[in-house]
């Protein structure tokens, strides 16, 4: 019985043993578990420092987007830039600072603006006709393609558009030149209309017929038009690679006096004895049957020309818009300025 207690006693404490290992192996296990959480936590903290230490990762870029087009009515200009339309006023001590415009022009992509007393027609990616704030819609149509100018003819509207020549009037529409061509600019002149084209050429409707009007020397220089203008007697016709003016029988390509040069034209300003002539290349002014380059606007990419009370107002691309005399600024390119946050890299 002795030896039988004996085994018994050496069996128990083998169990103890064996149990009290097993017990430690579970704490020392679940010690271990807990400490790659305490880690973990430390390691974020650090993260966190460092999201807090100089070299910030969000860094705020200032953008100057370029401007797209500047309409004008009297003592007004509206600027067309990424989207935005901020209007500049001409009162009594001068042009106002620019101030955003209620019209939001994500809505719709601005062309061409056509003034009236008491409404306004915008082209873009439709035709709109609005009150004179832009916000309440009179009528609209949608040509299925960008209205590009608009002129007033007759008792309804000239729609100049990428499928054609259209008549609007009061909700009605009649397509009244080729319905594949981008009509871009239109100017009537003494007992006619011409139209510009952009790879179909210039065209002049006599008020019976349609004629396309081509240079003998050369009969795809007028293939693509920029823009039209005409006073008396002159009719000015803009491309993208000259200036030309026609005097009803002759025309004549201009050029800086003996220079071969020729330049993007984008818009053309006639008055009574001069004219301007705005390009990719800068300013010019034709007189006295000369063409010259203005020197304060040397390589100005000019977009825009408008004549408002005795000033002259200049648009530029670029670098803002001015006055001509003296080259007062009256919009910086700081007021469309466009904060956007970036990614910097910190590496």
């Amino acid at each position: 019985m002795s030896k039988t207690k004996k085994v018994l006693e050496r069996g128990q404490l083998v169990s103890l043993i064996v149990v009290s290992l097993v017990a430690a192996v579970i704490i020392i296990g679940l010690s271990l578990k807990k400490k790659p959480e305490v880690r973990v936590m430390d390691a974020t903290a650090e993260q966190v420092e460092v999201v807090d230490t100089p070299g910030e990762p969000f860094q705020a870029e200032s953008v100057y987007p370029e401007i797209e087009a500047v309409f004008h009515q009297q003592g007004r200009l509206d600027v067309y830039a990424s989207n935005r339309i901020v209007t500049i006023l001409r009162d009594s001590s001068g042009w106002t600072n620019p101030a955003p415009a209620e019209y939001d022009g994500r809505m719709l992509q601005l062309n061409y603006v056509l003034y009236e007393p008491d409404r306004v027609l915008i082209g873009g990616d439709r035709l709109l006709v609005t009150g004179d704030n832009y916000l309440e819609v009179y009528d609209d149509h949608d040509f299925e393609a960008p209205v590009n100018v608009i002129l007033e003819f007759g008792e309804g509207y000239l729609v100049g558009t990428n499928t054609g020549l259209h008549y609007y009037q009061e909700g009605k529409v009649d397509t009244i030149l080729k319905k594949d061509m981008l009509v871009g600019s239109m100017v009537e002149d003494v007992g006619g209309l011409w139209v510009g084209t952009f790879g179909d050429g210039l065209w002049r409707y006599d008020g019976e017929r349609w004629q396309k009007r081509r240079l003998l020397r050369d009969d795809s220089m007028f293939d693509f038009v920029n823009t039209l203008a005409y006073n008396y007697p002159f009719l000015w016709v803009g491309t993208p690679s000259g200036i030309f003016k026609y005097n009803g029988g002759r025309w004549s390509q201009l050029f800086v006096c003996d220079s071969s040069e020729v330049y993007e034209v984008n818009c053309i300003l006639p008055q009574v004895f001069t004219t301007y002539i705005g390009t990719e290349q800068g300013l010019f002014v034709f007189a006295n049957d000369s063409l010259e380059a203005v020197p304060e606007f040397e390589d100005e990419r000019v977009l825009g020309l408008f004549k408002d009370g005795k000033d002259i107002i200049v648009a530029t691309r670029n670098n803002g818009i001015f006055i001509l005399n003296g080259k007062e600024e009256i919009l910086q390119p700081e007021h469309l300025v466009i904060n956007k946050m970036n990614l910097a890299d910190t590496r």
